[in-house]
């Protein structure tokens, strides 16, 4: 039930008691969520004329005589809408304008001077109140954003003029006044402290962004509020030690535009390569939390696949049977499939592991891994981990770890075995197709595979039966078993175990007899 409200700062900073007793909350907050606050985060707040500020506020009642609780306090800056000429020049020169942190840096990083085009908010700073934390109200508080910003939120466009007129105070230029002379008192018929989103014109922007130190906590709570990390600084804050992030949204639509999943994608692949180098210290789970957009993706990709669906196999772009062979060998593949057998130690296959995890977080398989499995994969073959360190990262015995990674070097050998099957397969003639014309002699033609066969056992079944009448025409006397039964006896009847039996023929007693 809580909603987010617009703060007027004309009369956040107007030196009315109530006005002034608000501001104290917004920067206790502030100061409980931060561990650096300057005087200057409270001039920004005041003069800064890209700046704006949201509250989020329990409910309110039409009696209430008191100043709402504040659960969350955003600050927003306004970017963008630079000219692709003024980002060239400043680029090429090593110089960045003050401010619009999100179009410089975007636009460096991949040298696309089109973005700078865009109009964009960053949001600078969000606190939420120390005892509501963890609760969602910041997450609460960037939906609305995003809804108000993206056009869900209707708007009542006439009182919202109405406010800005009565807010203007006109100047008399006769009057001279100095900074030394000025008189500071509460100002009069100021415009409400607070409006609500359906009473203010929203700006017309194009993405919600932000830019802090990266963290675990931190990532995953803007992972899910929906935001892609599209820049990731390469050397640590010096005074912090954290590496800088920023992260993207887009708020035309539910899913991401097309030039921000292009970014995405750039990014991954860059960052994966990087895995080896700066960002080698990086815990494995936050790496992987980079790697990934959110957790519930990971888990619906693994119910689908429990489930034998297989609408998210074939729309990977899975790796081809020449890719394959480019990346490893033939000893390369045995070695692999032994180990997947229990058959060598997993020393043997260290040397692969990076061109297999690459494999598989370039989304080049069509298997899915559990999220205890990736996390061994990344460190072991893009981190360059031991398993030793990876076990005390994850707080799991070594023989676990082992375990996991055999399972998954299992499903690696299967998809190889699969793939190769798939391609000596896809060479042979099918049943029903025809032959390949080059094997053939000149000038015949190939035929059916199915009517070759028959053909040839028909030919086969003639040639057999003309054998077998020939066989039946000849004389087989011959080769008739002679002797009388008297004779079998004698031969037979001896008691003794005999290998070789001889009987005089009848031809051979004819002649003894004559």
């Amino acid at each position: 039930e809580c909603d987010l409200y617009f703060v007027n700062r004309d009369t956040l900073f107007s030196y009315h008691k109530a006005s002034e007793q608000f501001l104290h909350r917004m920067m206790s907050l502030y100061v409980s969520s931060h561990y650096r606050n300057t005087p200057n985060d409270l001039q920004l707040i005041s003069d800064a004329p890209a700046h704006k500020l949201f509250v989020l506020l329990g409910p309110t009642s039409l009696d209430q005589s008191t100043l709402p609780e504040i659960m969350c306090v955003m600050q927003v800056s306004l970017e963008g809408a630079i000219s692709s000429d003024r980002m060239k020049s400043g680029l090429s020169k090593g110089m960045k304008a003050s401010g619009d942190l999100i179009p410089w840096t975007v636009s460096e990083q991949f040298q696309d001077f089109e973005f700078c085009n865009l109009s964009g908010a960053r949001v600078v700073r969000i606190a939420t109140h120390p005892d509501y934390q963890g609760m969602g109200y910041g997450s609460r508080a960037l939906s609305l954003l995003k809804q108000y910003y993206s056009g869900c939120i209707p708007c009542n466009e006439r009182d919202g003029e109405e406010r800005e007129i009565e807010s203007v105070r006109e100047i008399d230029p006769n009057e001279k006044e100095t900074l030394i002379s000025e008189q500071i008192k509460p100002r009069q018929n100021l415009p409400p402290l607070l409006l609500q989103l359906s009473e203010r014109r929203a700006e017309k922007l194009d993405y919600l962004g932000v830019s802090y130190g990266i963290t675990e906590p931190l990532l995953k709570f803007w992972k899910r509020a929906g935001y892609l990390p599209l820049y990731l600084r390469q050397t640590p804050n010096e005074l912090t030690g954290e590496h800088t992030v920023v992260m993207l949204q887009g708020i035309t639509s539910e899913s991401p535009p097309d030039w921000l999943e292009s970014y995405w994608s750039d990014f991954t692949r860059r960052f994966i390569q990087l895995l080896s180098y700066q960002f080698k210290q990086f815990p494995v789970t936050l790496a992987l939390n980079v790697l990934y957009r959110n957790r519930r993706q990971q888990e619906t990709d693994m119910s689908e696949l429990s489930n034998g669906s297989d609408n998210a196999l074939h729309s990977r772009n899975a790796v081809t049977l020449a890719e394959l062979y480019v990346l490893f060998t033939k000893y390369d593949l045995k070695r692999i499939h032994l180990y997947a057998r229990h058959l060598v130690d997993y020393h043997l296959v260290v040397d692969l592991l990076p061109s297999v995890a690459r494999l598989y977080f370039t989304e080049r398989t069509n298997f899915r891994l559990s999220l205890a499995q990736c996390a061994v994969l990344l460190g072991m073959g893009l981190q360059h981990k031991s398993p030793d360190d990876i076990s005390k990262e994850m707080d799991i015995p070594s023989t676990q770890l082992l375990g996991l990674f055999v399972r998954s070097i299992r499903k690696f050998s299967k998809f190889f075995k699969d793939l190769e099957e798939s391609g000596i397969s896809g060479s042979l003639p099918s049943v029903g197709g025809t032959m390949d014309t080059d094997l053939l002699p000149a000038g015949e033609e190939g035929m059916p595979l199915e009517q070759e066969l028959n053909q040839a056992a028909r030919e086969v079944r003639v040639r057999q039966e003309r054998e077998l009448k020939e066989l039946l025409q000849e004389d087989l006397s011959q080769y008739s078993v002679t002797g009388a039964e008297q004779d079998w006896e004698m031969a037979l009847g001896s008691g003794k175990k005999q290998t070789l039996v001889s009987i005089p023929s009848s031809a051979k007693r004819k002649h003894i007899e004559t």
